[in-house]
């Protein structure tokens, strides 16, 4: 085999990787070789986000409906400790947003649950760790953790 054939094959090999495989590849070294401060999402990170009813039994169940400009998950009923779930992956421009409408009693609320600016709170502490958005409703707001039971919440929002 010549050495351009060699070359065409390599090119081709190269080519017909699956994007997504080279994506998490790199996302891997990439946390590895920096600093926990200094982790960015990349695009085709595989994020989980989980909504978790927290709020004290009083009858009045969570209603959620969650969406993105490509998915809508519907209507749920979240009773206390019960949770949603949905999982997918960065975009490549990193513009991946969603969100759920909030309703409790007669408090309503639409907030952002995942984009960019909101994904340093769910990476995972070391590379092979899951990227992890968990949102714990309660009755002073809207809490979130990147860990599964949660160690330490941060508020971001208020009903």
């Amino acid at each position: 085999m010549n050495s351009l054939a060699k070359k065409r094959l390599i090119f081709l090999f190269f080519i017909s990787m699956s994007y997504n495989d080279f994506t998490v590849a790199i996302s891997s070294l990439y946390k590895t070789s920096v600093k926990l401060e200094n982790i960015k999402t990349l695009p085709r990170e595989k994020f989980d986000v989980y909504i978790h009813n927290s709020l004290p039994n009083n009858n009045s169940p969570l209603l959620i409906h969650c969406f993105s400009g490509d998915d809508d998950f519907g209507n749920h009923t979240l009773r206390m400790n019960e949770d949603f779930h949905w999982e997918f992956r960065m975009n490549i421009i990193l513009s991946t947003e969603y969100f759920c409408r909030f309703r409790w009693g007669s408090r309503d609320k639409r907030y952002k649950v995942f984009n960019k600016h909101l994904a340093p709170n769910c990476e995972g502490f070391k590379a092979k760790d899951p990227n992890i958005c968990y949102w714990s409703i309660r009755d002073d707001g809207f809490w979130i953790s990147n860990q599964i039971p949660p160690i330490t919440l941060v508020q971001i929002y208020t009903w």
